[in-house]
Formats: structure tokens, C-alpha cells, sequence
């Protein structure tokens, strides 16, 4: 062989890869490529919260740090903040502008799946199936759509993370220490704290697994070696991120995932992370977990409806409600709202089982563990016991919601398995055929029998929520029939019989839904084993049984994937944009500073795109400040007036039909700034609270014991007369000084106060909001906002991320070097 065959014999694997994963790609998000975008719930959302973030940016230059733009006031740590020191996220990072996303996620996806596999040890025209299997996974389809851009980038970058680990303990330690640091540099920069704390979980049970193994090979001091240089490349990662993470971490005792201060009646203390319940709301069901191997399972989405003319519908003509059976949700599954089943394909979980039968001990069962324990902790309250273990002793997982999200982990342990098995028939020898087949025959009979048995006895096993349908339309047909002046004995009579009727015909369906799928999962599994038995039995080449393998694993996940993303979700750029409505254009005309606006026409607390145009009492952001929610809870979702007052809040939009007319002005609310009459001292956060709901807060402003300032009685006028999200100026004017609050959100850690140019100390008042001892006379009070320590910290993520690109270039040229050598 001459060496240009050599050559590409050697390159050909890699051309391949990066051709299909581009093709395969590009062609799924072909929309992107003539200009259209997908319209991304949350990156609507994201516009809206940064909105006055850019707006300050492009106007004066400057970083705020701080949104004014929604929940009052926040600090902008957890939205939009530039670290110039973050250089390997900021230049590295950037590569990955080569391809636009959506296309890019799915692609770099697969690539970096693929790369780690190599370094994994498995064969280049393998590691492409478990690419694609990693990259196509269902759930990252889901989250495209929803516009979770950091939590894509994140799955993007973990895979060579996990590669990078795997090298410092296993193969060459430097170079592997030095890929860890980079990938874990990106992966911590992606800013998605959850999916990084799931994987680093299970790089935790990779590392027990090593050590065990170190210990009876008796080989402890070099693991120990490892061990150390692979924390050196962890803590380097971390620290070219020192700036975001310093800023969080300071930040977050002060959000809903430090807790609320409040003390429960009784209790000792406040709570400590999110609450157990919160946390768990969005927990896996055990059986829904059978939506890793068959899609619909539990009925898909929960906003699929059942048809206008299935046996729903027929069962509804009686009363002429047909139409109804659009309004009922095909999901029966345990999550209070779901987007789709985290499906992993029937081909790479088949594929996976192989790998369970085939691959050997040290690359199996610490995956199978990793496995087990994404399942459990994603299961939340359906396994409590062992959900309150890890919340309780965990350092840190009491900090995340959605429980069901450790599935990433199954997400990428499930094609990892499948890559094993699939080396392991790759270097196949004739004396292993045995072996190989009675580990197909295994793994088909479990996998494929699962399928074969919900689809022919599913109902055996599940009522497919027929009892809880039942109860639903029981109640809504005896509401039907008694608007209908029938009496209660004949109603009640009538709406058992229909009811039944219904949830009966709902619990059909949803069983076909079900066993339609059952049985697509189960042809896909057959046709994977067909082509593994005739590549063990010599009847075709490997090369046949990749491509054959990959024709099959595309089309298995592309479709069901299509059910969730397709190109007929593209527009148009314009249709994307959010458009001021004429009741934002009525209150932009008011050009006077500080005022808020409440927006009834959407989830209030739950949207930000009020926070395109205004500044929003409400908002959409999962991090919040507590003492913010605290208020939500407690008055604002009721709409408690003297709340609204002192939050400024000018305008009410009511409904987006009325247009202006939607529109009610205020004439109470507080102002920017007031002078108070006098003080109401409290000495624990639930007396605050409470004192403010009962006080004119327009007169009185309550304060915590826990600041001395003096109870001046006075007043005067004062006015904001400049106004930026990290810089506020007022003028005042008064004959004996006095105690001011400030209509903005109280936050220690940043925010300094000036009283003509010198500095001057503030308090809280109201629960949330600053307040001032004023001297009298005319003056002027300035607030500036800049993160504390921004030098030091910013020196500290600079020097490791020099460290970090100087020690990846260093270690890949000795590699080089010695392979040259060698």
C-alpha cells in the first residue's frame, strides 16, 4: 500500500463523519440556509430580558451588570454580563460559529460525540452510529425548539469533556489533562450549571470505577497521579470562568435557589435550596421511561389532542361535542406538562443491550451505574427515598428543578454502550461467532420482546389513564348537563354513564398511539438484529453493517424527531420579531423615568416580553431574587395596590384585543422616589413582610432591625432625573432632611449611593426596595452599579484561561513531537 492509500485509508473516517454529520444536519434545518428561523419560545424571552441590557451597550459603551427591564430590577449575572477574561470562550468558543445554529448544535453535537469515541478507543466507522445516535437524540430536538440555547451548548461540549477525563486516567495524562481543561473551560462557559453538575456526577462514578480497578491491579500512585493532574485540568477550567462563576455564586444565596428567608411556623430556620416539591414538580415517570425505546408511549406531547374523528370523538357526538375531543390531552404520563418523550432510539438502545453482552467489564459497568442512577434521580418523587437522599447530602443538587433533565446523562451513556458492542463485533473473530450471536439473540428477545408485549398486552399492564379520564369528563359532562336544567339526580345519572363512555374511548386511543409505536420500535429492532446476524455469519462485510446500521439509526430518530421540529415550523425573519403593540405604543409615549408597567394580557410572571418596551413589574426567569418572589407570592399575584404603588407601577395592559384601550393608568402609584413620614422597625423577614401589607406605604416604610438609620421625620420633593439600568441620578430638595425610598430593587452586593459625588450609606425598606437618611437642603443622589471586585476576579479568569491555551498548544506539539520520534 503506497502512502497515498495509506493516507486515505487513514482519513477517510473523519471525511466521512464531518460530510454525513454536516448533510445530515444541514438537510434536517435546510430553512436556515434561505434565511428563515425557528421560532424558539425561550429565545423570545431572551431578547426580552437582555433588551435594556444591548439598549445600554450600544448607547453609552458600557457593561450595566443589572436589568431594570423586569422583575423590578435584577442583577444581569444569570443574563448577559461580559467577561473580556473568558478568552477560551470568547475566541476557542467562537469556532462554532462555522455553522449557524440550529443546524450547528446538531452537528458539533455529533462531531464532538464522535471525537471523544476515538479517544475512547472505539473505531472511527463505529463511532459515526453513536454519533448519530447522540447528536439526532429526540430531546435535543425538544429543547432546540424551545430556544434552551446554553443548555444545547452545553450537551454540545460535555461529550469531549468525558473524552478529555477518560484520557488523563486511562491513556497519555497530559495531553488528556490539557483537553479536559480546554472542554471543561467551554462547557462551564456554556453557562448551564445543571447539565455540567449531571455529567460531573457521572465522571464521579468513572472515577470510583478506576480506582477500584487501580487498587486490585495495585497500581494506586500512578491513578493517584492522574487523579491529581486531572483536578489541576478541572480547576483550570473552572477558574477561565472565575469571573461568571465568583458573580453566581455570590449571587445565588440571594435568588429562589438560595431559598426564601421567610421562617416556616415552627421551623428553626429558612430553607436552604429549592424546595423538595418545587424541584420534583417535573419528575419522570417509571413506566414513562419506556418513551426511551418507543416514542409515544405515553402519548406523545402534551399538547397532542385526540382527533376530531376518532373513537373520542364518536363517543362525544351524542352531545354535539365532537369538537371537544380537540381540547383533551393525548399525554397521560406523570409530568404536569411535558414537550415530548425523551426518546433514544429502538436502534441504539438494541445496540446498547449488544454493548451490555459484548463490551468488557472495566468500559461497562460504570456506565451501566451512571445509567441507573441518571434513571432513578430522574424519577424525583416517584422514587422519593432515594430523590432526598441526593437532595439532602449531594453538595449543590438542591439548587436545580426539573429533575427529569439527568436523562442527558442516559442520553449519552445509551450510544456509548451501543459503540462498545459495536467495537467488539468489528474486531471479530470467527471463534467469537458464537458468542456474538447469543448476545444478539439475547438482546433482541429483551429489547424487541418488550415492544412485542406492549403492543399486543399493553393494556395488561396500564389503564392508559382510563380512571383519571373518567373523573375529568364526569365532572365536565354533570357541568353540561345541569347548565342544561336537567336535575341533579338525572344529570348525575348521565354524566357517570357518558363519562365512563369517554375516558373509555380515551384510554382505547391512547393504547393505539401507543402499540402503533410499540410496533415501529419493534420493525427497527429486527431489522438492526438482521443486520448484525448476517455480518456475524459472514454473509456481509462491516463496512455494510455501519452503513446499513447508520441508514437505520437516521431513519428511526429523524422522523419521530420530525413530530417535534420540522421545516414547517421555519418563518420568516419578521415574523419572529416581537412587534410593539398599540397598548406598548400608547404607554411609550409617556417619556417621563422610572415608572413600571403590570401586563395582564400574559403570564405575568412568566413572560419578558414586556420587558422589550417597558420596565416590567414581571418577567420570565427561573432565578429570580427570593425577597422578589417573596412578594410575588404574597401580593403581587393578587394584585395588592399598595405593592404596585411602591413599585411605581404607572400601567396595567389588560388584553392585547382592546389595544389602547387595554391600557389603565395609575395615578397612585408612589413615584420614583418619596419621602416617608416615619419608620416601622421589624425584627425578622416574615414581620417585614407581613408589616408591608398593612402599612400606607406612601406615608410609612417599614425596616429591618438589622440597619441602624435615624427615624427623621421630614419630607420634600425629590425626582429621577437620569435614569440607566446601572445608574440612577435624582435631585432633591428639602427643608429638613428625611428618610427617601427609592422605587428600586434593593441589592447590597454592587449598588453604591452617592449624596453629591460622596459616598453615603443606604438600607432596605419595604422588604425589597432602598431607602436613604437625606440631609436637608438641595442635592443630588446618584446610584452606580459595577460588580464588587471586577479587577481581581477578572485577573484570576485571565491568568487560567492563558494557562489553559498555553498548555493545550504545549501538549499537543509534544505528542506530536514523540509520535514523530517514536
Amino acid at each position: 500500500m503506497n502512502f497515498s492509500k495509506q493516507s486515505l485509508y487513514k482519513f477517510a473516517p473523519g471525511v466521512v463523519a464531518i460530510i454525513l454529520f454536516f448533510a445530515v444536519s444541514a438537510s434536517y434545518f435546510a430553512p436556515q440556509f434561505s434565511g428563515e428561523v425557528l421560532p424558539q419560545h425561550d429565545v423570545i424571552q431572551y431578547e426580552g430580558m437582555t433588551k435594556d441590557i444591548k439598549t445600554n451597550r450600544a448607547a453609552v459603551g458600557e457593561d450595566p451588570q443589572w436589568t431594570g427591564g423586569m422583575f423590578g430590577g435584577m442583577p444581569a449575572y444569570l443574563i448577559n454580563v461580559l467577561y473580556p477574561s473568558q478568552i477560551v470562550k470568547n475566541y476557542v468558543g467562537q469556532l462554532v460559529n462555522v455553522v449557524d445554529t440550529p443546524a450547528a448544535f446538531v452537528f458539533f453535537s455529533m462531531l464532538s460525540m464522535w471525537v471523544m469515541l476515538l479517544i475512547m478507543g472505539v473505531n472511527p466507522w463505529v463511532g459515526i452510529i453513536s454519533a448519530l445516535a447522540y447528536g439526532l437524540s429526540t430531546y435535543f430536538m425538544l429543547i432546540i425548539g424551545a430556544g434552551h440555547i446554553t443548555k444545547m451548548w452545553a450537551v454540545v461540549y460535555i461529550p469531549m469533556m468525558m473524552g478529555g477525563a477518560y484520557m488523563t486516567l486511562r491513556g497519555n495524562m497530559w495531553l488528556g489533562a490539557s483537553l479536559t481543561a480546554l472542554f471543561t473551560s467551554l462547557e462551564v462557559g456554556a453557562n448551564h450549571p445543571q447539565i455540567t453538575y449531571y455529567f460531573i456526577l457521572a465522571m464521579a462514578i468513572f472515577w470510583v470505577s478506576e480506582l477500584v480497578i487501580s487498587y486490585r491491579e495495585k497500581l494506586i500512585k500512578p491513578f493517584v497521579r492522574r487523579t491529581l493532574l486531572l483536578a489541576g485540568a478541572g480547576i483550570l477550567g473552572v477558574g477561565s470562568n472565575f469571573s461568571p462563576l465568583w458573580y453566581t455564586l455570590q449571587h445565588t444565596p440571594e435568588t429562589m435557589r438560595g431559598g426564601s428567608e421567610l421562617v416556616a411556623e415552627g421551623a428553626a430556620e429558612g430553607q436552604s435550596g429549592l424546595d423538595l416539591d418545587y424541584a420534583t414538580a417535573w419528575s419522570y415517570g417509571r413506566a414513562e421511561s419506556f418513551n426511551m425505546l418507543i416514542p409515544d408511549f405515553m402519548g406523545r406531547q402534551s399538547a397532542t389532542v385526540f382527533s376530531t374523528d376518532g373513537e373520542v370523538a364518536t363517543s362525544l357526538q351524542e352531545l354535539g361535542l365532537q369538537d371537544f375531543a380537540q381540547q383533551l390531552p393525548m399525554y397521560w404520563g406523570d409530568q404536569p406538562y411535558t414537550g415530548g418523550p425523551t426518546y433514544l432510539g429502538a436502534v441504539a438502545i438494541l445496540l446498547a443491550a449488544i454493548g451490555i453482552g459484548l463490551s468488557r467489564g472495566r468500559n461497562r459497568w460504570w456506565i451501566i451505574g451512571a445509567s441507573v442512577v441518571a434513571l432513578f434521580l430522574a424519577w424525583g418523587y416517584n422514587m422519593m427515598w432515594f430523590t432526598e437522599l441526593a437532595f439532602n447530602y449531594l453538595p449543590g443538587y438542591n439548587k436545580f428543578r426539573t429533575v427529569s433533565t439527568i436523562l442527558v446523562v442516559v442520553q449519552w451513556t445509551v450510544p456509548l454502550l451501543g459503540a462498545y458492542g459495536l467495537s467488539r463485533l468489528w474486531e471479530s473473530r470467527e471463534e467469537d461467532k458464537k458468542q456474538q450471536l447469543k448476545v444478539l439473540l439475547w438482546s433482541t428477545s429483551v429489547v424487541g420482546g418488550l415492544c412485542l408485549l406492549f403492543m399486543v398486552a399493553g393494556s395488561v399492564f396500564f389503564d392508559f389513564g382510563r380512571a383519571d379520564a373518567i373523573e375529568l369528563m364526569t365532572q365536565q359532562f354533570h357541568r353540561i348537563l345541569s347548565s342544561n336544567n336537567m336535575t341533579n339526580e338525572i344529570a348525575q345519572g348521565m354524566d357517570i354513564s357518558l363519562g365512563q363512555s369517554v375516558g373509555t374511548a380515551m384510554a382505547n386511543e391512547r393504547m393505539d398511539f401507543m402499540s402503533s409505536d410499540a410496533m415501529r420500535s419493534l420493525i427497527f429492532i429486527l431489522l438492526t438484529a438482521g443486520v448484525v446476524a448476517l455480518f456475524v455469519v459472514k454473509k456481509i462485510n462491516k463496512y455494510i453493517m455501519i452503513a446499513a446500521i447508520a441508514v437505520l439509526m437516521v431513519a428511526d430518530l429523524i422522523p419521530v424527531n420530525q413530530r417535534f421540529i420540522s421545516q414547517d415550523n421555519f418563518v420568516s425573519p419578521r415574523q419572529q420579531k416581537v412587534v410593539a403593540s398599540p397598548a406598548d405604543q400608547a404607554i411609550m409615549a409617556d417619556k417621563d423615568l422610572g415608572y413600571r408597567v403590570l401586563n395582564r394580557s400574559v403570564s405575568t410572571f412568566n413572560d419578558a416580553t414586556t420587558s422589550h418596551f417597558h420596565r416590567s413589574v414581571g418577567g420570565y426567569h427561573g432565578a429570580k431574587l427570593s425577597r422578589y418572589q417573596d412578594i410575588i407570592d404574597m401580593y403581587l399575584s393578587k394584585g395588592d395596590a399598595g405593592v404596585l404603588d411602591m413599585l411605581n407601577t404607572r400601567y396595567i395592559i389588560n388584553s392585547p384585543e382592546q389595544g389602547a384601550k387595554g391600557v389603565v393608568r395609575r395615578p397612585t402609584a408612589n413615584g420614583a422616589a418619596w419621602f416617608v413620614e416615619g419608620l416601622v422597625r421589624v425584627g425578622s423577614p416574615m414581620e417585614e413582610i407581613e408589616a408591608v401589607g398593612g402599612l400606607d406605604l406612601k406615608r410609612m416604610a417599614v425596616v429591618s432591625d438589622d440597619f441602624e438609620v435615624a427615624d427623621i421625620v421630614g419630607g420634600g420633593e425629590i425626582n429621577l432625573v437620569e435614569y440607566r439600568p446601572n445608574y440612577l441620578k435624582y435631585d432633591y430638595s428639602s427643608l429638613s432632611g428625611g428618610v427617601a425610598v427609592f422605587s428600586e430593587i434593593y441589592y447590597n452586593k454592587g449598588w453604591s449611593a452617592y449624596i453629591d459625588g460622596e459616598s453615603a450609606p443606604y438600607i432596605r425598606a419595604n422588604y425589597i426596595l432602598r431607602a436613604m437618611e437625606l440631609p436637608a437642603g438641595d442635592h443630588s443622589v446618584e446610584w452606580r452599579f459595577k460588580a464588587p471586585s471586577w479587577g481581581v476576579v477578572e485577573a484570576i479568569t485571565l491568568c487560567c484561561s492563558l494557562v489553559i491555551l498555553i498548555g493545550f498548544v504545549a501538549a499537543v506539539a509534544c505528542y506530536f513531537y514523540r509520535r514523530k520520534k517514536e
